[in-house]
């Protein structure tokens, strides 16, 4: 008999994750929206009106959209085979089921990781020559933008993994863009100043990894992360246990 180790695991799950539709609508999606909203937003810079944020924040803005994408990516990739019974046929291919979620949540975490810096990096560069004399020449970047743009890739690593965690407790990708698409949209960044323990929220605890936000009242972006991290750790392990320990569904 043929032993199958991680690799072609991983493998496997990495040519099926990219081979279904809608993750690939998904994918494409996540890279176009920020690039595509920043242009927008470059074009209709008002000088007269003066900038929202720092000149270096400039097209950091739009990783806040890519954020409900790069969950339901995480979702379709966790969640498809629950709703076609596929996952049955893969766990007998590969009955060692840590292998299986370890493989997917790689592909989950290196998509999302790779979206944020791919996606978000051309936003920043065509949000600057949209806005021409009122942007930064690209001599001009900042080692702080460097660094904005990794913790971007942070951000969207740990989120998809925290979508990962919920989708495969829940069993269902609705109840993960429930529970995650309206906190990313907004809705605990305006509670955060009447309820300050919002900011320990998942969404909230890393926010300044995607820009600053200053004065809002959020976790600096060192601590944010670690408590993102933590987030993501506690809900991975209870999926793990979870999808190690329960039946199979059918269909």
């Amino acid at each position: 008999m043929t032993r199958i180790g991680f690799r072609h695991t991983l493998r496997a799950e990495f040519t099926k994750t990219l081979t279904l539709r809608s993750i690939q609508g998904t994918l494409a999606a996540a890279l176009v929206v920020p690039a595509a909203l920043a242009l927008a937003s470059g074009l209709a810079f008002d000088p007269a009106r003066g900038a929202q944020f720092p000149l270096e924040s400039h097209g950091f803005e739009t990783a806040g959209f890519g954020q409900p994408l790069v969950i339901l990516l995480a979702a379709l990739i966790t969640g498809t085979e629950y709703l076609d019974g596929q996952l049955r046929t893969t766990l007998i291919a590969t009955p060692q089921r840590g292998r299986v979620l370890a493989a997917k949540l790689l592909i989950v975490a290196g998509l999302g990781a790779a979206i944020g810096w791919v996606a978000i990096g051309a936003s920043v560069l065509i949000k600057h020559a949209a806005l021409g004399a009122h942007g930064l020449p690209l001599d001009q970047f900042t080692a702080g933008m460097g660094w904005n743009l990794v913790g971007v890739g942070i951000n969207y690593a740990l989120i998809a993994l925290i979508a990962a965690g919920i989708n495969i407790i829940a069993r269902t990708f609705i109840v993960t863009l429930v529970v995650l698409v309206p906190l990313v949209l907004g809705i605990t960044i305006s509670l955060v100043g009447v309820t300050p323990l919002l900011k320990y929220l998942p969404d909230l605890a890393g926010i300044q990894l995607l820009m600053p936000y200053p004065g809002v009242g959020v976790l600096e972006p060192l601590p944010g992360g670690i408590v993102m991290t933590l987030w993501a750790v506690v809900l991975i392990g209870v999926a793990w246990g979870f999808f190690r320990t329960r039946d199979t569904p059918t269909s």
